[in-house]
């Protein structure tokens, strides 16, 4: 342990030494920024899931069995585009009754007209009485009803085809899959959901800390994988806020709205970060970041201007650069760019804000 203790001691004592300049070499040409203690947010982070926020079910009008599936979750698809094809088969055997119906009913219209007309001629001779005339004239008004009742049979079996091919009722993505080839399924039959890609929200599960720190239309910075798989954080808007919350986790429910733009997919994971409160702390730019012998730090110009490599400890990055949670003090003048690589203890010529 002791053995270890003196190397590290060394490896720190030579990454801080000063350097031995060279003869009449001129200084090095850096940028500086005087660093000072500025407040920021603190941010909790809580894991939320993308779920559509406009999306509809996609059911069967019709039984029968399940054929040629052609699409898969995740999938874009435009509107009228064909999803699925469910097998007529009790539907087709109907459009048959009905046709069976149909020639019934015409051949039963067909006697109805020509007795009718038979009877007409006997009433206009005298051979039969007005009321016997009326009641064929009767019998024939019901056939021509039953028939065309037989006809709408047949139209509404017809149509009933129709909804054999599923088609999406809207642009939109595939969110879940219910059914398989060869299934049976019957009338109302869920098949599968259909979602609006750009009205999504990250539904959240957050304490009271960060519930009561939320207002609806606030922006929070969320990160997600979009559609191209690639890590996206941008800021979502407070839609809903739950007051009631879960009596077993005593979090609240929180809606985030994602812009239509996101490239979000239903479904995703998730990273939700709320500001919860703010503290003061110094942030540099990631360049001014420098790795020595696996040591993190950052180099320092002193009251002599030389630039002396210091050892910080790094904080979360964030759009304004890396936070430092210790190394550095307000009025530094920390290195954020150089000429050309640098040395412990050589000397430099200063530019920048913090000159």
């Amino acid at each position: 342990m002791r053995a270890r203790l003196v190397l590290a001691a060394m490896l720190i004592g030579a990454l801080i030494a000063p350097a031995a300049a060279d003869a009449g070499a001129a200084p090095v040409a850096v940028r500086v920024i005087r660093v000072e203690s500025r407040a920021i947010e603190i941010y909790a982070s809580y894991p939320g899931t993308v779920i559509p926020a406009e999306y509809v079910q996609v059911a069967s009008r019709m039984s029968g069995y399940v054929e040629d599936i052609k699409v898969h979750v995740g999938q874009s698809v435009t509107k009228g585009e064909l999803l699925l094809t469910v097998n007529p088969v009790q539907v087709a055997a109907g459009v048959r009754r009905a046709r069976a119906q149909e020639a019934k009913a015409r051949a039963a219209l067909d006697t109805a007209r020509k007795n009718y007309e038979r009877f007409k001629a006997l009433y206009a001779d005298g051979a039969i009485p007005k009321a016997r005339l009326e009641q064929v004239q009767l019998a024939y008004a019901a056939a021509g009803s039953d028939y065309q009742a037989a006809q709408a049979a047949v139209q509404q079996a017809r149509s009933q085809i129709g909804y054999a091919e599923v088609r999406a009722p809207f642009d939109g993505v595939i969110f879940s899959k219910k059914i398989s080839n060869g299934q049976l399924v019957g009338p109302g039959k869920e098949l599968m959901v259909l979602y609006n890609p750009k009205q999504l929200q990250i539904h959240v599960q957050v304490a009271d800390a960060a519930y009561y720190a939320l207002e609806l239309g606030k922006k929070i910075p969320v990160e997600y994988l979009g559609s191209d798989r690639a890590p996206h954080r941008i800021d979502a808007i407070v839609q809903r806020l739950v007051a009631a919350s879960d009596p077993m986790t005593h979090t609240h429910t929180v809606k985030l709205l994602l812009p239509p733009d996101s490239g979000a997919q239903g479904g995703e994971y998730a990273r939700v970060m709320i500001p919860v409160r703010r503290t003061p702390a110094i942030v540099v730019p990631d360049g001014a970041l420098r790795d020595r012998a696996g040591i993190t730090g950052v180099f320092v110009v002193d009251a002599h201007g030389r630039a002396r490599f210091r050892m910080v400890n790094p904080g979360e990055r964030r759009a304004g650069g890396v936070v430092i949670l210790s190394g550095l003090f307000p009025g530094d003048r920390v290195v954020v760019s150089s000429e050309r690589p640098l040395a412990n203890g050589v000397e430099v010529r200063t530019t920048g804000g913090g000159t």
